[in-house]
């Protein structure tokens, strides 16, 4: 373990104030905290209606307070004492405030630290780069060094001005790419469905067609009932044969009767099952047998799948 994350570890919890937020003016993560406006102490039970919105610096008040409070323009926070904005209230995507900061925070650093590794001469180079960039974002998430870290990206800024913009064009152009063979594997996939519904549909209009057939044949013949049906049903099978692409028109006339669901089971002969055979991995099976079993039942069942298909049976 690092020396910073077990300091990280072994340091003391922050003391907490009557109303659940801390001294340094941090909310922390609890149900409570989302369902109950820190200011009023209104909370969703008697007001279901109620939306807590998040400031600028990370804490939740209801709508009526914001009103109240920030109605003339920007003032301190009455939690942690920051100078916020009405309009600058959100709503939490996260029910974490802590998880909330840090997206937001991050997607601000990607936003100027947005260098590739081809922008570097070495992976080495690069790797350093990604690991003052974390360090960055470490401190402004904890509230380390501040002025400090803001004075950095700053400078940085200023010194990768063009890069920055070159980077974010580039950036904007793969997104835009990636959104065209999106929109492009989408519309192949659309088309696919409604092909796949067009057969779906002449299927049906077929099997209709049939069926509209074999009724007034049954009405109009003089046939038997039993005759008209089993007319009907070869009209229906050859039908069958051209949806599942097999058009017996095309079929080898060795075939077109077959029927494997009547094909008499045949014996498999043409080998000699011994006594004894040398199979170490049966004489393994011989040990723990249990009854009615034999281990010639395992060679004769070898021999079977081998000759099956080398026999003519």
């Amino acid at each position: 373990m690092s020396v910073r994350s077990s300091t990280t570890a072994k340091s003391t919890p922050k003391k907490l104030s009557s109303n659940g937020i801390n001294r340094q003016g941090e909310t922390p993560s609890n149900d409570n905290a989302d369902e109950v406006c820190p200011i009023c102490k209104n909370n969703r039970y008697l007001s279901p209606d109620m939306k807590l919105l998040v400031s600028e610096c990370y804490h939740k008040m209801c709508e009526s307070c914001i009103d109240r409070l920030f109605a003339n323009g920007a003032g301190p926070c009455p939690i942690c004492g920051q100078i916020v904005r009405k309009v600058n209230f959100a709503i939490a995507t996260f029910e974490d405030l802590l998880v909330e900061k840090e997206i937001k925070i991050r997607k601000r650093i990607a936003h100027h630290f947005n260098k590739r590794q081809e922008d570097f001469p070495s992976l080495k180079e690069y790797n350093d780069y990604l690991e003052e960039v974390e360090k960055i974002a470490w401190n402004l998430i904890n509230g380390i060094s501040l002025e400090e870290t803001e004075a950095k990206i700053k400078a940085y800024q200023q010194e990768n001005h063009d890069l920055i913009a070159a980077n974010a064009q580039r950036m904007l152009q793969e997104e835009k790419l990636a959104k065209l063979v999106e929109e492009q594997e989408l519309k192949e996939k659309q088309s696919e469905f409604e092909k796949y519904q067009k057969t779906l549909e002449e299927e049906r209009k077929m099997k209709a067609t049939l069926k509209d057939e074999f009724i007034e044949e049954l009405r109009s013949s003089k046939q038997t009932a039993d005759h008209s049906a089993s007319t009907s049903l070869d009209i229906a099978s050859s039908g069958v044969g051209m949806w599942l692409g097999l058009d017996r028109e095309h079929l080898d006339d060795s075939m077109k009767d077959y029927n494997p669901a009547a094909t008499e089971y045949a014996d498999v002969d043409g080998y000699t099952l011994r006594e004894k055979y040398y199979d170490p991995f049966t004489e393994v099976l011989g040990l723990s047998k249990t009854g009615g079993f034999n281990i010639k039942f395992v060679h004769e069942r070898a021999l079977q799948a081998a000759f099956s298909g080398i026999c003519d049976v």
